[in-house]
């Protein structure tokens, strides 16, 4: 009774949405008018449509790299923030989770000002510096690369966080007891602070790959997908081919399947580190 209205609401915007659009998907809805059971056309469509299998190389592309980066990252930071106290760490911890708790078009928004442009700020030092503007946005690889960057941009504070409590946790007892034994810094890092911290590094490493993965914001502000469809995203394709073109009933198939692949991801995640709480 008292988890009731939790369970409703859980419900109401996510387990029901889902059976929907999994419903959806085997009809031809377009400009969200229902026009009889296709089957299994909208899937047949989406499997041979080249676009979305370039779509979805850029997504694991910029998916892998960008939180393969925060994760690194984040564990240096995590690591030496651990060694410090006072108002430095604090500051160092504030100044690192900032990126994570500032809203996404915000930050995305600030970078683009900062980059995009003959006008942009980047443009502005390098002329300052004697050198010639670059117009990261018209170039396919330094557009993906930009867009990688902003994407573990905004994640590395949360990495870090996580990588911390876990740092954090660890008995400074097992650290002494190794060090008396003859353990250098190294081999108490890899014998015993990294093995110790393995749950926290998972769930960063789920919530993040799922959040990059499925980020629809960073890409359209940023990149709209140029140039050329360079940097168009999973997400963003599904997002034009709903609200652009206003094929429902391809897109919720497109939908269906993109669950499947964060499910399949996550699996494989837990699997492969044999997670255990």
């Amino acid at each position: 009774m008292l988890v009731a209205p939790a369970m409703l609401l859980i419900f109401a915007l996510l387990i029901w949405p889902l059976f929907y659009t999994v419903y959806c998907s085997f009809f031809k809805l377009d400009y969200l008018n229902f026009g009889g059971f296709v089957e299994w056309q909208n899937y047949t469509r989406i499997l041979t449509d080249k676009s979305v299998y370039a779509s979805f190389g850029v997504t694991f592309i910029v998916t892998l790299c960008s939180t393969g980066i925060s994760m690194l990252l984040g564990l240096v930071l995590a690591l030496w923030i651990d060694k410090r106290s006072g108002i430095m760490a604090f500051g160092i911890e504030m100044v690192g989770l900032l990126p994570w708790v500032i809203s996404m078009m915000v930050g995305t928004m600030l970078w683009r000002w900062v980059l995009n442009g003959d006008t942009s700020l980047f443009n502005h030092v390098l002329r300052i510096l004697g050198m010639e503007p670059i117009q990261l946005f018209n170039r396919k690889t330094e557009a993906v690369v930009t867009l990688i960057l902003v994407m573990a941009w905004r994640t590395i504070g949360y990495s870090m966080v996580m990588i911390l409590a876990g740092l954090k946790s660890i008995s400074e007892a097992l650290v002494e007891a190794a060090r008396v034994d003859g353990a250098n810094n190294w081999k108490v890092l890899t014998r015993i602070r990294l093995p110790l911290i393995k749950t926290p590094m998972l769930i960063s490493a789920i919530v993040l790959t799922m959040s990059n993965f499925n980020n629809n914001t960073v890409p359209m502000v940023l990149t709209s997908g140029g140039p050329s469809n360079a940097t168009n995203v999973i997400t963003l394709y599904l997002y034009k081919l709903s609200f652009d073109y206003y094929k429902f009933g391809t897109a919720s198939a497109l939908s269906t399947l993109l669950f499947a692949v964060n499910a399949i991801m996550i699996f494989f995640y837990i699997r492969m580190v044999k997670y255990d709480i």
